[in-house]
């Protein structure tokens, strides 16, 4: 027989933990199934755009979330949601070892980053290659660096380092770069930008960190560079096989929201990297997550005859009048 929780999270990242924070503090019951804990938090050796924290980790931060949410008592399953289903008294989430009841849904798988398929390159993963540039570009200020990728995700990857990295080297397959007009211009003219057009990466080396990296041309050419840092940028891949039949999903394969984590769904709510959110940041993650978490609980309490909470809470205590 399925179990049954008020709401049910799936997605173990900052996203779907904070939305776990946010609805086990209601006191209902809540449980969250991840195949992990962190997500891409697990990518980030180094946080120190986290605000309130001037250098931790992504582990450190995810066990962190994990402990607020079961200190208020949520519940975790390490599982893998396969699909969700409707039924006559609300939603089935059915998983690889399991079945469980819910009200109402939040989803947050996240999203993983396309790697980049040469030898050694998860040896290098944080020491020196990186999937992010937003998240890692500050952590190469004045060094030598390389990107390679496609589309709009080369070109914002190539901006962003120029601000910072001494050197660039923009590898990509093409006999020119694609994308935004105005955004190519500006590479053009960026002096610590070499172009290595119609090439790919044949290997990477190093000792503990990554030292060179071998560009292989489309004629058969090889070239070997010394970097600092290698960023990938090859898109990533988002998962909802299991919700696709139930939300409506953009042209970019997101899963689209309304500024309250609402989906097309009424009973599902979604936050983090896998919905339309523009910018896909932990803290945005985390805002995200507390959002959906607090639209479903309303939506949990309306089914229940309840008001729900408002957008601002208020408690007095004696004569002292709490918002929070």
């Amino acid at each position: 027989m399925a179990q049954e929780y008020e709401i049910i999270i799936v997605g173990g990242g900052p996203a779907g933990l904070s939305a776990g924070i946010f609805i086990a503090r209601q006191k209902v019951s809540c449980l969250l199934i991840s195949k992990d804990l962190g997500g891409q938090l697990n990518l980030i050796p180094k946080l120190e755009n986290y605000p309130g924290t001037i250098m931790s980790s992504g582990p450190l931060l995810a066990k962190t979330l994990e402990n607020q949410f079961l200190m208020f008592g949520g519940e975790m399953a390490y599982d893998t949601v396969e699909k969700i289903d409707e039924s006559e008294s609300g939603l089935i989430v059915k998983t690889t070892r399991s079945e469980y009841k819910a009200k109402a849904v939040v989803v947050s798988p996240g999203k993983v980053p396309n790697n980049l398929g040469v030898e050694n390159e998860s040896n290098f993963v944080n020491k020196g290659v990186h999937y992010c540039t937003k998240c890692d570009a500050p952590f190469y200020q004045g060094r030598t660096t390389a990107v390679i990728g496609v589309g709009a995700y080369l070109l914002e990857s190539g901006i962003l380092l120029s601000r910072m990295a001494s050197k660039i080297y923009l590898i990509y397959k093409g006999g020119t770069l694609a994308g935004d007009k105005e955004m190519i211009s500006a590479i053009e003219k960026k002096e610590n930008i070499e172009l290595v057009p119609q090439s790919s990466i044949k290997s990477l080396a190093g000792g503990n960190n990554l030292q060179t990296i071998t560009i292989l041309s489309n004629s058969g050419q090889e070239k070997t560079v010394n970097v600092d840092g290698l960023f990938i940028e090859m898109g990533s891949k988002i998962n909802l096989d299991f919700i696709k039949h139930l939300v409506k999903i953009n042209t970019k394969s997101e899963i689209e929201i309304t500024s309250d984590g609402k989906t097309s769904h009424p009973a599902i709510f979604a936050a983090g990297d896998a919905t339309s959110i523009p910018y896909k940041q932990i803290v945005a993650a985390c805002s995200g997550g507390a959002t959906a978490g607090l639209s479903a609980f309303n939506y949990v309490e309306k089914l229940k005859g309840k008001p729900g909470i408002r957008a601002d809470w208020k408690k007095t205590i004696g004569d002292t009048v709490f918002h929070y």
